[in-house]
């Protein structure tokens, strides 16, 4: 089976986690559980019932964000390896690390959605750090082989719009870190999920949580940044590979081990498959999945 149209999965992701915000934001502000002015997002997703479709829409998103990743590192590395060049050996290690970066990043977003900050406070900050913070070294990564891979994977305008989207986040997130909880300091209101100018420090609250709209936007845009490049591949599912117990030793030195098998399944059939004759010798190569 051939997966193709790869590309509207960091679509999906785009459209979907910007109308997350904003539908749990429209929900608490008609609620009265957040003022108009811009709060933390997940100020927006921590009562009931917003807190319920916060979770399950950012838990969607999340595994769409994890999906993407993967595939983009599937896309980097078929190309390199179809493509061999001097820096293919560093574009192979930075692309594994970055996939490990994404996918903390990822799991963070799922953090965020389930553990809320009323509740969990703690445990909540983690996943946000883990979500913005492990995002933006995954968007640096991706920036810096954006420039190592011109013109093979991406144009070099896009490699300086990916360079401008992770300066951006850069700043804001740490814009964010800094005056939250400076602002936290001078607060004296009763609930800091709605923040009331009255409260203390609303500025600061403010320049907060407009820096952390203006990161996810820009983490946000980055993954839009992929699809015309999906545009261009397909991804094959792997084959199975299928030995009766018969056969194991006449196959077994046959068979290479190198990273290109992804799998062999050991089965033994029933006895009475095994005496038909089309059973005798039942053998599919297994492959890994292949972008193309």
């Amino acid at each position: 089976m051939v997966w193709t149209n790869l590309h509207y999965i960091p679509l999906a992701v785009f459209v979907l986690l910007p109308t997350t915000f904003i539908t749990t934001y429209i929900i608490a502000i008609l609620l009265g559980h957040v003022e108009v002015e811009l709060p933390y997002i997940s100020d927006t997703g921590t009562h009931v019932p917003e807190s319920s479709l916060f979770a399950q829409l950012l838990n969607f998103c999340a595994f769409l964000v994890g999906v993407t990743i993967y595939v983009r590192y599937k896309q980097i590395e078929q190309y390199y390896r179809d493509n061999l060049t001097p820096e293919s050996t560093k574009i192979f290690c930075r692309n594994r690390i970055a996939f490990i970066c994404g996918l903390i990043s990822s799991v963070g977003l799922s953090m965020v959605a389930n553990f809320r900050e009323l509740e969990l406070f703690k445990i909540h900050m983690v996943g946000a750090t883990l979500a913005f913070g492990f995002g933006a070294i995954y968007c640096w990564l991706q920036t810096i082989m954006s420039y190592a891979m011109h013109p093979l994977v991406n144009s070099r305008q896009m490699a300086h719009f990916r360079l401008a989207l992770s300066s951006l986040m850069t700043c804001t997130f740490t814009v964010s870190c800094v005056c939250g909880p400076w602002a936290m300091r001078y607060f004296h209101g009763k609930d800091p999920t709605n923040w009331k100018p009255e409260d203390g420090a609303f500025g600061l609250h403010l320049a907060a949580t407009v820096c952390e709209w203006i990161t996810a936007l820009a983490i946000d845009f980055f993954v839009l940044s992929y699809v015309e490049e999906l545009k261009k591949i397909s991804m094959s599912t792997p084959k199975v590979l299928f030995i009766i117990e018969e056969d194991i030793e006449r196959f077994g030195d046959n068979m290479s081990e190198t990273d290109d098998t992804v799998a062999i399944i050991h089965a033994s059939l029933p006895s009475n498959l095994r005496s038909s004759p089309a059973t005798t010798e039942m053998v599919i190569h297994s492959n890994p999945p292949i972008i193309h």
